[in-house]
């Protein structure tokens, strides 16, 4: 069994360090790494709470998501395995407080990094930058295409719209379609139907298999 602290070195110590051993300094540095493992439904971050750790997953997933005073939520991204998460490194950074929610979905494993450390790191470690510099890059491509969805394409709704006609169809909730099918009666990409899908998929409304999608009771009441 892989204790964390050789999860965490296995996992970010070439992405923090590069073919380059931590000098004492570094190594005194991460030392103040808190590892935890975290239950499935652990709210690790509400909106306005203080960014006093950065995340950084070992194993697992974490959702980050806005919620409306309606109870409507939006996934803003995942964080996974090799991952950490770019809001709470921007308040962390600025000691601001966090924009979002962030809930455990599965069992987790990850290392929380204090924000002085963080702090610390950022300034003394090249490697590191460009570590947290290459996660805002990828996070922020998702989030535009995110904001493109929600904003000019609602795309979630034409394809709950679509799900909800073809199971009347069908007679059943089992429907045999796949992702690059959905995307064409749709109108957008198949990555961005699996995408939706898979957000679906993890909150309890449908079950997905190659080629099938089948509809849960909760799909009904699905809000989009």
């Amino acid at each position: 069994m892989e204790f964390p602290e050789a999860q965490f070195n296995r996992i970010f110590g070439v992405q923090f360090f590069g073919d380059e051993r931590p000098n004492l300094e570094n190594r005194q540095i991460l030392a103040a790494v808190l590892y935890r493992t975290l239950d499935e439904g652990t709210v690790l971050l509400r909106e306005g709470d203080a960014c006093e750790a950065v995340p950084f997953v070992l194993s697992g997933s974490i959702r980050v998501y806005k919620s409306a005073e309606s109870g409507r939520e939006i996934s803003l991204y995942r964080i996974q395995a090799g991952q950490s998460c770019i809001l709470s490194s921007g308040c962390a950074s600025a000691a601001a407080s966090f924009p979002a929610s962030a809930v455990v979905e599965m069992p987790t494993t990850a290392a929380l990094m204090p924000a002085p450390v963080f702090r610390r790191m950022l300034e003394k470690n090249a490697a590191f930058r460009g570590y947290v510099l290459a996660q805002y890059a990828l996070r922020m491509a998702g989030v535009i295409e995110l904001v493109e969805e929600v904003a000019f394409r609602h795309v979630d709704q034409r394809l709950k719209e679509w799900l909800d006609a073809r199971r009347l169809t069908a007679g059943g909730d089992r429907l045999a379609v796949t992702h690059q099918e959905l995307a064409d009666h749709i109108g957008t990409s198949r990555e961005v139907i699996s995408r939706i899908l898979k957000d679906w998929e993890l909150r309890g409304s449908l079950e997905l298999a190659r080629g099938e999608i089948r509809l849960l009771p909760a799909f009904s009441s699905l809000a989009v």
